[in-house]
């Protein structure tokens, strides 16, 4: 029969004294651990175009196809809470998924997500020039979005670079002014009463005779606006009681992120005369700001979209710098290691080896999209790839979760909200890629399955193959969960 994983002894296992190898252990409470997630998700800069492209997509109900997305998602993100109510490393997704299924399976999964941050980095340092360009040309001052996109860029990566817990305070005011600031013009909106004074009601929450299949597209529309939540795992290390913190943050950042999105369509929406008006408009809360307020309170609602973009390019490096310093340490021999990988600063110990690396491919990243014609257009390929290649981490978790419950005889219950999860993924992933999409997101979803293949690759690497099997934190993970005899899954 399966036991229960003492989380101390995962602990022991990844720990080591020198400070020029190790995070900053038990550093972070609940908030400043919230802060990763919610900054991935940046729901402020998503929310200022957010409602223009769900409307585009189901027109009327947009509200109600994202609280769709909202319970969808939920099925997802149960499967992180279920693996860091046990255990948490800097490693996130590895660890969970290697214990289930195998060391293998744990990497290439790993390998997936943190494409998925170095990406998102790279399209957020886009967006933030975008934003930004469009922000000081309304005072007049006219600048290329590359070079605001790089200043952006090396000012995050410096934030990074310094303790994890200022990084992260740093992230939860950005993202609070600007949650703050768009508020306001939300309150406004209702004290008008939306527009032409009768615009405020639960249309936004009703079908109006959508048909499913159009409903369904909306929530995988929202199903996106939503990923990020599971940045807080990869703080596994560095979170006070992580097993209590973590599967808090995951929770509470997909709640909070979504509420910001469900509650700002339906302002627009009661600003705005139709859906279709809605989706025409290229910045609709910028617009309703300057409608319903002044001009001037429009570029300050366009002023938090850049504050809230700066804090989501900021965690997305932490969380990437996070996942290839524990990958630099099972390759390594775990507390042996002394690569590159696991430097860390001795002052704020932050993976400064892992950090470089990852500020560079972000840099690839943005400077192979500056030739594109827009920082909107370049923005949108590169998140685009990331969001491709979520899917497919969050399925292979959602799959590894179930596998593990079973294992671990967690109950039919929590089996069958992660089999409902699975179900979910694969549907999402059903209706994103069929039709199969059209120039250029052709090519941009080549290239994520090409990436996934390269992660599959590198496991037919000889040595590379036995430091990955030989990891001792899976060992760990495997021997306190699994039942003797039973057989520990290997996987790829």
């Amino acid at each position: 029969m399966a036991r229960l994983l003492d989380s101390s002894e995962v602990e022991r296992v990844v720990e080591i004294d020198d400070p020029r190898r190790s995070l900053a252990k038990d550093s972070l409470r609940f908030f400043r651990t919230l802060a990763i997630s919610v900054g991935i998700q940046g729901p402020t800069a998503g929310v200022i175009i957010g409602p223009a492209i769900i409307a585009s997509i189901v027109g009327e109900p947009g509200a109600l196809a994202q609280v769709i997305g909202l319970i969808t998602m939920g099925f997802v993100a149960y499967a992180f809470v279920v693996f860091s109510r046990s255990f948490n490393t800097a490693s996130s997704i590895y660890a969970f998924n290697g214990t289930a299924l195998g060391s293998g399976y744990g990497f290439v999964s790993a390998w997936i997500l943190f494409l998925v941050y170095v990406s998102f980095a790279a399209g957020v340092y886009a967006s933030t020039g975008d934003i930004a360009q469009t922000f000081l040309a309304s005072f007049g001052v006219n600048i290329g979005w590359v070079p605001i996109a790089v200043v952006g860029a090396i000012l995050s990566i410096v934030f990074a670079f310094l303790s994890i817990g200022l990084s992260n305070i740093v992230i939860l005011i950005c993202e609070g002014v600007s949650i703050l600031l768009i508020s306001l013009v939300g309150v406004v909106v209702l004290m008008h009463g939306g527009y032409r004074g009768h615009g405020v009601s639960a249309s936004p929450f009703e079908l109006h005779g959508v048909s499913v299949s159009v409903l369904a597209l909306g929530v995988v529309g929202a199903f996106g606006q939503f990923s990020g939540f599971e940045g807080a795992a990869s703080l596994g290390e560095e979170s006070r009681q992580s097993t209590s913190t973590i599967p808090r943050a995951i929770a509470g950042s997909l709640i909070l992120s979504a509420l910001v999105y469900i509650f700002f369509t339906w302002i627009v929406y009661a600003a705005f005369p139709s859906a279709k008006a809605v989706a025409s408009s290229p910045a609709p809360l910028v617009s309703v700001a300057s409608t319903y307020l002044s001009p001037t309170v429009g570029k300050i609602v366009n002023g938090a979209g850049m504050i809230s973009a700066f804090g989501a390019q900021l965690a997305c490096l932490n969380a990437a710098a996070r996942l290839l310093f524990s990958v630099g340490r099972e390759v390594g021999g775990g507390q042996s290691a002394r690569n590159l990988l696991v430097r860390t600063s001795r002052r704020f110990r932050s993976p400064i080896g892992a950090l470089g690396i990852v500020a560079g491919l972000s840099f690839v990243g943005l400077f192979s999209f500056v030739f594109e014609p827009t920082a909107n257009r370049a923005a949108t390929l590169l998140i685009q790839y990331g969001a491709y290649l979520i899917l497919a981490a969050y399925l292979m978790t959602v799959v590894g979760a179930v596998v593990w419950t079973v294992r671990t005889r967690g109950g039919l219950i929590p089996t069958s909200i992660l089999v409902i999860g699975v179900l979910v993924v694969s549907y999402v992933s059903y209706k994103t890629f069929t039709p199969f999409p059209t120039y250029p997101f052709d090519y941009v979803l080549l290239g994520a399955g090409l990436s996934v293949v390269v992660g599959v690759a590198m496991l037919l690497v000889p040595s590379f193959k036995v430091a990955i099997s030989s990891s001792k934190l899976l060992k760990v993970t495997k021997s306190l969960v699994f039942e003797s005899g039973s057989g520990s899954p290997e996987g790829l």
